[in-house]
């Protein structure tokens, strides 16, 4: 494992830790972290992102299955899981808490120099979440 992947390993458990000092020294200052519906720009606004996250999904974590590294880049595939007990801020409105448990699937690229991310790219069905939380409806079978 090399220091993409170290680096990656430790966001990774510092967002699982809830622990936003060690987030935040996981990335560059100016790093920019692409997500569903938005582009985040620097280091304050991801972990404030994380921190949004933190409120709605107090149990919430990320579970790493499959990790590539080619230099400086490491991409990963896992899922993220969490009840719903917080708010959930959006960009669309708040949505209450509804208890539910949610578990998708993510990707997420990180581009590492210094040890540090300087840049991340997420990828999750914001659909599949929303039918999740039963903010709209999940399909019927034909």
């Amino acid at each position: 494992m090399g220091e993409a992947a170290e680096v990656m390993r430790r966001k990774i458990a510092a967002i699982n830790a809830q622990d936003a000092k060690e987030a935040l020294a996981a990335f560059s200052p100016d790093s920019v972290k692409e997500v569903p519906g938005t582009t985040l720009q620097g280091a304050d606004q991801i972990v404030a992102y994380f921190s949004v996250l933190w409120e709605a999904f107090p149990d919430g974590r990320i579970d790493v299955t499959h990790v590539v590294e080619e230099g400086s880049v490491v991409a990963i595939r896992g899922r993220s899981s969490g009840t719903h007990l917080g708010t959930l801020r959006t960009p669309g409105g708040d949505i209450p808490p509804t208890g539910r448990r949610i578990d998708f699937s993510i990707s997420d690229l990180y581009e590492v120099a210094g040890g540090v991310i300087v840049a991340s790219y997420l990828h999750f069905d914001r659909l599949e979440l929303l039918e999740q939380l039963g903010v709209v409806p999940a399909p019927t079978p034909a």
